[in-house]
């Protein structure tokens, strides 16, 4: 069945002063870093910042708050989307826009495909934080491989993330976000691909607490969202675990690092692609005595 598409998907757009372009995705980071969109121009004194498939609600508000303009984004509610080449991720799995894309992998006897529809405007695997995320996950899942590893995804946005770390063996998995349309359409694309046993709900990570740990975190989140959080986080970490951190700017990076740092965890990798940087950390084991959340609700 292909995916069931919004009737309408809204694109705001402003104009604003090249000096201050990065700090809109603070201001705006409730919208999710991948449906936002910064265009500069070399020598230009003003950039473009634009949010994509939003809802007429959604973008009604942002024009109510920060002015700009708004368009019906008629590529994102077509019929015929435009289709992306499938993204490989390690030889481990694909992600492709397509259904027929995903039939064409599994019958050429390829790694698994997670298929996202092309018309969907974040969360596709193109992004550079999403995509080094995918990367991050892929190298960090081998470091768990033949447990019975967790794998919690903070920002879930298209769910694209939870049902990697489930295709590469993570047995107990949840996606949060704080973002009511993102946790539908995250369970939309878990259906698409026959995908289950994923969990999804919404939480606002600045008035979260985590009620177990997890071997792998993934937050893919502002760094503004990311340093408030960082204990939060932090605390999501099961001893001997690892964290991925996406969606920091380069010239924030230092501070970011620094906030999870204070909190015992060591890194281990940074990535960076254009103006993106993504991290990986680990927390160190319990020590012998030493206390612990559960690692997981099941039993």
């Amino acid at each position: 069945m292909p995916p069931r598409l919004a009737t309408h998907r809204f694109t705001w757009t402003k104009r604003t002063p090249a000096a201050s372009a990065d700090s809109w995705f603070a201001t705006l980071f409730d919208i999710g870093p991948e449906r936002l969109m910064i265009t500069e121009t070399v020598g230009s004194k003003s950039a473009k910042v634009q949010a994509h498939g939003l809802t007429s609600k959604e973008a009604q508000q942002l024009r109510a708050i920060h002015g700009g303009s708004v368009n019906e984004a008629k590529w994102l509610t077509a019929q015929n989307p435009p289709q992306r080449a499938p993204i490989r991720v390690r030889g481990k799995f694909s992600v492709v826009s397509t259904e027929l894309e995903k039939t064409k992998e599994m019958k050429a006897g390829r790694a698994p495909a997670i298929w996202i529809p092309a018309g969907m405007a974040f969360g596709t695997g193109e992004h550079a934080t999403t995509a080094m995320c995918l990367r991050h996950l892929a190298d960090t899942a081998q470091l768990h491989r033949g447990s019975m590893w967790s794998f919690l995804d903070l920002g879930t946005g298209s769910g694209i993330l939870a049902m990697a770390a489930q295709l590469l063996g993570a047995k107990d998995v949840l996606g949060t976000d704080f973002d009511p349309h993102s946790i539908r359409t995250a369970k939309e694309n878990a259906t698409n691909n026959s995908i289950r046993g994923i969990k999804f709900s919404r939480s606002d990570v600045l008035r979260w607490t985590p009620p177990q740990t997890w071997d792998i975190v993934a937050s893919n989140l502002f760094s503004g969202v990311l340093i408030e959080a960082a204990p939060v986080i932090s605390s999501a970490v099961a001893p001997g675990g690892h964290l991925i951190l996406s969606g920091v700017l380069r010239e924030q990076e230092a501070e970011v690092l620094k906030s999870f740092k204070r909190e015992k965890l060591g890194l281990l990798k940074v990535t960076r692609k254009g103006k993106w940087i993504s991290a990986v950390l680990k927390r160190p084991p319990a020590l012998s005595g030493q206390r612990q959340k559960p690692k997981s609700g099941r039993r």
